[in-house]
């Protein structure tokens, strides 16, 4: 008698964990998570995870390599993957790290490349840090991670 109610507790507790995290809809058969409020599709894995559990730590590219693989990389029927903005990685983060680590396994104490260059200085580019919350500045050809960025089509 007590296994069910056992059950249903857990049941409840799982569905008020994810409450906040309506906004993200995960499809693993396809590795995409969809931002509802944004539109935007995330690959759910980093760029060089594997399978639909995203094992593996991703591919370390450069600023321009990571700009160059996005351009031809399909995944879920999509092809018109790129950086994403820093601002569209900002707002991603602002969704919180609970959700996050839920639908993007890894992306817990990661740096990833955004799209947008670093305007004092050319040969810099902006990324994002999942640990710190904030944009941050690399030399364009430091090696970080990728998550990848679709608007809608």
């Amino acid at each position: 008698m007590r296994l069910p109610i056992l059950i249903a507790a857990l049941l409840m507790m799982s569905t008020n964990l994810s409450a906040g995290c309506g906004q993200l809809a995960v499809d693993t058969s396809r590795g995409t998570v969809r931002d509802t409020a944004s539109e935007l599709s995330w690959s759910r894995c980093l760029f060089g995870q594997v399978s639909s559990r995203c094992l593996g730590d991703g591919a370390n590219l450069s600023w321009v390599d990571a700009i160059n693989k996005a351009r031809t990389f399909e995944l879920g029927g999509v092809s018109n993957w790129r950086l994403p903005k820093i601002e569209e990685l900002e707002m991603l983060y602002s969704i919180g790290p609970a959700c996050l680590a839920a639908a993007f396994p890894g992306i817990g104490g990661l740096v990833a490349w955004s799209a947008s260059a670093n305007l004092d200085y050319a040969t810099d580019a902006r990324a994002f840090d999942f640990a710190e919350g904030a944009a941050v500045v690399y030399p364009r050809n430091s090696k970080l991670r990728v998550l990848l960025v679709a608007s809608p089509q």
